[in-house]
């Protein structure tokens, strides 16, 4: 009979060589240069690709020294890859590096501008937690004063309002939140919140209306009467107007 051991090591060899031609294949690619990253992502930048662009711009401005005077276009590049891909926490610091790294640069002003776009793309639905609501507006209202006669400072402006009337009617939910749970008085505390901070918006009907029936059901009738009158005065074809309950007689003892 044939002795199966040599070919039984034989055939270990064989996998063992394939093994380590399979390691071989799979290895990772070195990393890219700084100048490779650079050109790469810039020319991923003219197509359109903007995840790769992010990616490759990224390891640039990782490794590229504090003077090369490529950092500023890769830096802004990359903060509108961020901003394409959603990434808008991140397109933020990008933005704001380019401000603080180049503060007397005109990319700065741009820079300026784009860590406000990314704060308003951040500010989420009323519902929600609005501090970067209130970080987007802060930006935006600055870069809108500090640039009045850009063409993006009207988009900064539009924004700003924007931003606020999100602030309007998260105050006007909180007030109908506690009024649900009969806690009148946090919810006046918010109705008044929209009539002081935001007394331009949409959601001041509603916050007139809030305070009808907040007072009326704390039994502050003159408050309660100056609310209507107000709702009835300002926004006589509003909704709100139309929905008044019944004023609370006052002339019975």
């Amino acid at each position: 009979m044939t002795d199966p051991k040599p070919i039984y090591r034989a055939a270990l060899a064989l996998l063992a060589a394939a093994a380590l031609q399979g390691c071989a294949l799979f290895r990772a690619p070195p990393p890219l240069t700084a100048d490779t990253a650079y050109t790469r992502g810039m020319e991923a930048v003219q197509a359109g690709r903007w995840g790769r662009a992010a990616e490759l711009l990224s390891q640039f401005t990782q490794a590229a020294s504090p003077g090369d005077p490529r950092l500023r276009d890769a830096l802004m590049a990359l903060g509108r890859a961020h901003l394409e891909t959603r990434d808008y926490v991140t397109a933020g610091a990008d933005f704001l590096r380019v401000v603080t790294e180049y503060p007397t640069d005109p990319a700065a002003i741009q820079g300026r501008f784009g860590i406000c776009d990314a704060y308003h793309r951040l500010s989420p639905r009323p519902q929600l937690d609005q501090e970067y609501t209130l970080t987007g507006i802060a930006y935006c209202d600055s870069y809108a004063g500090l640039y009045p006669a850009t063409p993006e400072a009207e988009r900064a402006r539009a924004w700003t309002v924007e931003m606020r009337e999100k602030l309007a009617t998260k105050a006007l939910l909180n007030g109908t939140f506690y009024m649900r749970r009969a806690l009148y008085d946090a919810a006046v505390v918010y109705f008044n919140e929209v009539l002081e901070e935001y007394p331009q918006s949409a959601s001041v009907p509603g916050a007139l209306l809030g305070l009808v029936q907040a007072y009326g059901r704390m039994g502050y009738r003159e408050e309660e009467a100056a609310a209507r009158e107000r709702l009835l005065r300002e926004f006589p074809q509003s909704e709100q107007a139309r929905s008044l309950p019944p004023a609370a007689d006052t002339t019975r003892a």
